[in-house]
């Protein structure tokens, strides 16, 4: 047990310290904060390696993380469950250009599906309230949205997702396109896939795609990942993506969002 807590006392400053600024750890770097040996650390540090947790840099007798270390090292210490208040855009578009990562918010969360309604038995009416989605009539259509009322926009959209409910999800679609609130650095969502592929990162649609907080591959490009975080943005609910490297210290982005709030 001792010698396994040693490990992940070294892997842990490993990890913190590369954050930092990205350079390459070597034993003297830990020997100078961990109360351990140097001549210890270089054994930890090529049975780490051995493991594949750590990688070697050519050239240079540091190491850094892999990938699936940090991937895993975000699954298990990165918090998500909390609302965010953000009140400053100035700061958050500061934050993004400083950490280098894209930063997405959107709203949806609070718009609720109310009611439900025949318009002449030719379209059925979907009230958000605020707004309205039309489709065309079906006996079986009506029923089945009318078990649906009290839904949130986003878990309406994955059902019918789920249920291959196209029509809806084209019209959710077309609701969306008002949604966004703020975004920053679209060069960095280019940069994380370099085709295409980035434009599902410049609007609403990317809420579909994250089936958890976190998220890294298949949505996210090798090396990158993607956050979503409840958040009430100048007042109004939304969500906030934030999406760049898995070697972004991601900890310290939310503790200066939340400080600032």
């Amino acid at each position: 047990m001792k010698s396994r807590n040693k490990r992940d006392l070294i892997l842990e400053s490993i990890i913190q310290t590369y954050l930092l600024d990205n350079v390459p750890i070597g034993s003297n770097e830990l020997n100078s904060t961990l109360c351990i040996p140097a001549s210890t650390i270089r054994v930890y540090l090529k049975q780490l390696s051995d493991e594949g947790i750590l990688s070697k840099i050519h050239l240079s007798s540091g190491r850094i993380p892999t990938i699936l270390t940090m991937q895993n090292y975000w699954e298990n210490n990165l918090d998500t469950m909390f609302e965010l208040d953000i009140k400053n855009i100035d700061f958050l578009y500061d934050l993004s250009k400083k950490f280098e990562i894209y930063c997405l918010v959107y709203a949806g969360r609070d718009i609720i599906f109310k009611e439900l309604f025949s318009l002449n038995n030719k379209f059925i009416i979907l009230d958000f309230e605020e707004s309205e989605i039309a489709l065309k009539y079906q006996d079986e259509a009506f029923k089945f949205l009318k078990t649906l009322i009290g839904f949130d926009l986003f878990s309406l959209e994955a059902l019918a997702l789920r249920l291959k409910f196209f029509e809806l999800v084209e019209k959710i679609d077309s609701l969306k396109q008002n949604l966004l609130m703020f975004r920053s650095n679209e060069e960095r969502a280019y940069q994380i896939y370099k085709n295409d592929d980035f434009v599902r990162l410049l609007d609403s649609g990317i809420n579909r795609y994250f089936t958890k907080n976190i998220e890294f591959e298949p949505l996210f490009k090798e090396g990158f990942m993607g956050l979503k975080i409840d958040t009430k943005f100048l007042g109004k609910n939304a969500n906030i993506i934030l999406a760049g490297s898995v070697y972004t210290d991601y900890k310290k982005i939310l503790n200066q969002l939340k400080e600032v709030a």
